[in-house]
This record gives structure tokens, sequence and C-alpha cells, in this order.
């Protein structure tokens, strides 16, 4: 999953509005471009040449321009884009569901129809302001926030917490192991417990034992051996 890819602090992570994940797939059109510019540049010392879309300096003057003088407010249609967007979103949830969208997104995304306003140099907006930041909330929710055991967006996952189907992963685990206990004492078999755990449907039953000496709810006092602390 991209998220166990990133080495950033949850803490951190979550006060990022928007979080978009840079994916290295193969494509042999473009592969042998990147290895031709490679070639030119390192090894035959070729001058680099860019095209410029717009020349730095007029980039440079427009940004400083939008941010002296433009201040966008918010209009009620574009108020009510973003309020049915995460109306119907916030609908999805049930006691049994991942919570797919917080006030937290909601106030990003009038931030991000702010500055979709400021880059058109506009103190007001728009409806189109909103929809384009709904649509860039979306896309990355779907890359960072999507859980596949639930086949729905969860914004722990999205936050970088612990998801839903992993709480209820950890607390079938927690189960089996108190239920083993009463058998086994403080030197509990974890061949037994991923047995177990696997019969209920937990097939990470020993990334999450790990996971749980890591965090020093399991103490382990023989390799192949767990017990409660």
């Amino acid at each position: 999953p991209l998220r166990e890819q990133i080495e950033i602090p949850e803490t951190l992570l979550s006060r990022f509005d928007l979080k978009f994940a840079l994916k290295d797939i193969p494509n042999k059109e473009r592969d042998e471009k990147i290895l031709e510019y490679i070639e030119e540049t390192r090894f035959f010392k070729k001058e680099e040449k860019f095209k410029e879309v717009i020349p730095p300096t007029l980039l440079k003057k427009y940004i400083a321009y939008a941010r002296k003088n433009i201040f966008p407010k918010m209009t009620k249609e574009a108020l009510d884009k973003i309020k049915q967007f995460f109306l119907e979103s916030r609908l999805k949830y049930s006691e049994t569901s991942a919570i797919p969208i917080t006030l937290r997104q909601f106030e990003a995304l009038i931030r991000l129809s702010q500055a979709s306003a400021k880059v058109r140099l506009s103190n007001e907006v728009i409806a189109e302001d909103a929809e384009r930041a709904i649509k860039l909330m979306k896309y990355s929710l779907k890359q960072f926030g999507f859980d596949p055991d639930l086949g729905t967006i969860d914004i722990d996952r999205y936050e970088g917490v612990i998801t839903t189907s992993q709480r209820g992963k950890i607390r079938t685990v927690r189960q089996i192991i108190d239920e083993l206990s009463k058998i086994f004492g403080n030197l509990i078999p974890e061949e037994e417990i991923i047995k177990r755990a696997k019969e209920q449907g937990v097939e990470d039953a020993e990334e999450i034992l790990n996971k749980m000496k890591l965090s020093g709810e399991l103490i382990s006092h023989k390799p192949g051996f767990v017990g409660k602390i």
C-alpha cells in the first residue's frame, strides 16, 4: 500500500490538504526519452534545452501580485457545492463502515476553492472553483484513502492512522489472545494465534502481532511465543 511506503509521521501527514503519489510506472516511450536525456547531458555534455511555458520573471510577478492584491471570498453557490459534496460523502458512513470524510476535508475544500479563485486573479470564489477543489480532493482521497478490505474511502487511512478494517482485525487478534491466555497462560504460541486468526479471515495476523510487540502491548518471552503485559 502507498501509505506504508511513506515514512512521514501521521501527525505531520494529516496537515496536508492534498496528497499525491508519484508512481514509477513502466512506459517504453517515456523511459527511452529519459535515458536519452541522461545520455546526452551526462555523457556527451550537450546543452540542456527547456521550453519555457511561462517566463520565470512573469510567473514571479504573477504570484506576487496575487498574494498582495487578491483575497477571494466564498459565494453561496460555491459553498453550497462544497456542502453538498461533504454531506453526500458523510451519508455513506454507517456504524460498521469507514468514515469517508471529516470537517478537516471540508475546511480544506474551502481553502482549495479560494486558491483556485486566486489563481484566476478573482476576489470571488465561484461554483467552478468549488468543483475544481472537489475533483482534486476526490483524486487524492482515492489514491491514499481507499481501503481495499472495505472497498470504500476510509479517512483514517488517508490521514495515516489505523483504518477501520485494521481496527477490526486487531480487535479479532486481541480476542483470540484473551481466549488462548486462559489455556496457555502468558506463554501463547504465535502459530496458534495466527492459525485461529486466519480461520476468522485475518490473513495478516503475523504482521499485527509484530506491531503489537513493537508497541509494547505484547511481550515475547521466547521465540515463537507471546504474552500479555
